[in-house]
C-alpha cells in the first residue's frame, strides 16, 4: 500500500513502516523504525487518496443517484452513499483468484480493509449471525443499538442493490465477453426505493446482487471503525494508513486536515524511540456519550480489555449488562 500511496502523491517519512501490531488481538499497525522528534512530520495523505463523500458523488455511474439518497434520507444518507461507493469499488476490485486486469482507483487500499469477519482481527457485530446476536447480546445495554444498526444496514443493502447492481453486472458481462444484454441492462438501470418496486416479478432490483450484502456490511464496518470527520458538514472520510493505527487514550500522534488542499498531516505528539508503535485516539474513553458497551458496538472492541468479548458477554459482565443493586 505504501507504493500506491506514494503514487497518489503521499509524503511518507522514511522512518515509517507497517507490520503486525503489538496489541493483543489486533491486526496490523504503524511503527517508526528509527527515533523521531516531537512534532516531526510522519506522513501527509493527499485528499485524492482518501475515500470521501466527494468521491462517491463524483462517481460517473452512480454519483447522481447517491445524491438522491442524501436528498431523501438527510445526513444518514451520507453513510449509505459512501458505503455504496465503497461496495461498488470493492466488488470491481481484482483479487488473486479472478481474471480481472483493470484495477479500481482505490484497489490497493481497499484490499487492506476488513471486509469480512476476522480480517485484521475485526469482530464487529455487523458480521455476527442473528443467532449470535440473540444469544450473546439479548438483555445487554448494547442490544437495541446493535439490532437497530443491523436493520439500517439491511435496508441500505436493498436500496444500494438497485443502484450498484446494474453497473457491476455490466462490468462482469464485459469481463466474460458477453455483451448481448448490455442494451437491456441499460434500460433497467433506473433507481427506485425498495417500497417503490412495482412488481415482485421485476427481478432487476429485487434479486440481490451476489456478494453485495457482504460488501455493504464490510463498508459499514470500515466507516464505523475507521472514518474521520471530514470538516465539511456531517461527512466523514477514510484516510489510508492513519486508519491502521490502534487506539490509545494516550495517543502518540496528532493529525490535522489542511484547509488549503484537504490533505491530512500526521505528526508525532512526542519524541519516540525506534521500534515504537504509533497510536491514535479514536474517541476519548472518558466521554459520557461513549460508555464501553457503546465503544464495543461502534468499534468492535472495549479499550484496555484483552479478555475475549464472548467470555465477558457469557459471564454477564458489567461492561455490557446493567447490574441490579443488592438490597
Amino acid at each position: 500500500m505504501l507504493i500506491w500511496l506514494k503514487s497518489k502523491g503521499a509524503d511518507i517519512n522514511s522512518k515509517i513502516e507497517i507490520r503486525p501490531s503489538t496489541r493483543q488481538g489486533s491486526g496490523y499497525g504503524v511503527f517508526v523504525k528509527d527515533a523521531v522528534e516531537a512534532d516531526e512530520l510522519l506522513f501527509t495523505i493527499p485528499r485524492s487518496a482518501c475515500i470521501t463523500l466527494d468521491q462517491a458523488l463524483q462517481d460517473e455511474v452512480c454519483g447522481k443517484t447517491f445524491q438522491k439518497i442524501i436528498d431523501q434520507a438527510g445526513p444518514g444518507g451520507i453513510t449509505v452513499a459512501m458505503a455504496g461507493f465503497m461496495a461498488k469499488e470493492w466488488l470491481l476490485t481484482p483479487t488473486t483468484d479472478n481474471k480481472r486486469t483493470q484495477d479500481t482507483s482505490f484497489g490497493p487500499y481497499l484490499r487492506t480493509l476488513p471486509w469480512t469477519r476476522g480480517v485484521n482481527n475485526q469482530e464487529h457485530i455487523l458480521f455476527w449471525s442473528n443467532q449470535e446476536i440473540e444469544m450473546s447480546l439479548k438483555g445487554s445495554m448494547c442490544y437495541s443499538e446493535a439490532t437497530a444498526l443491523r436493520e439500517e444496514v439491511n435496508l441500505a443493502i436493498r436500496v444500494l442493490n438497485g443502484i450498484v447492481k446494474p453497473p457491476i453486472e455490466a462490468q462482469r458481462r464485459k469481463e466474460r465477453g458477453d455483451e448481448e444484454k448490455e442494451e437491456e441492462a441499460e434500460q433497467n438501470s433506473g433507481f427506485s426505493w425498495p417500497w417503490q418496486t412495482k412488481s415482485t416479478e421485476d427481478t432487476t432490483t429485487t434479486t440481490i446482487l451476489e456478494g453485495l450484502p457482504e460488501a455493504v456490511k464490510g463498508a459499514f464496518v470500515c466507516l464505523l471503525t475507521r472514518a474521520f470527520e471530514d470538516g465539511e458538514g456531517d461527512a466523514e472520510k477514510l484516510v489510508p494508513m492513519l486508519d491502521m493505527m490502534q487506539h490509545s487514550e494516550d495517543p502518540s500522534i496528532s493529525h490535522v486536515m489542511r484547509k488549503s488542499d484537504g490533505s491530512v498531516q500526521v505528526r508525532a505528539r512526542k519524541a519516540l524511540e525506534g521500534g515504537e508503535e504509533l497510536f491514535n485516539q479514536y474517541r476519548s474513553e472518558l466521554e459520557e456519550s461513549m460508555p464501553y458497551h457503546r465503544f464495543f458496538t461502534r468499534y468492535g472492541f472495549v479499550p484496555g480489555v484483552e479478555e475475549d468479548m464472548m467470555n465477558l458477554l457469557q459471564d454477564k459482565s458489567s461492561i455490557f449488562f446493567a447490574q441490579t443493586a443488592e438490597v
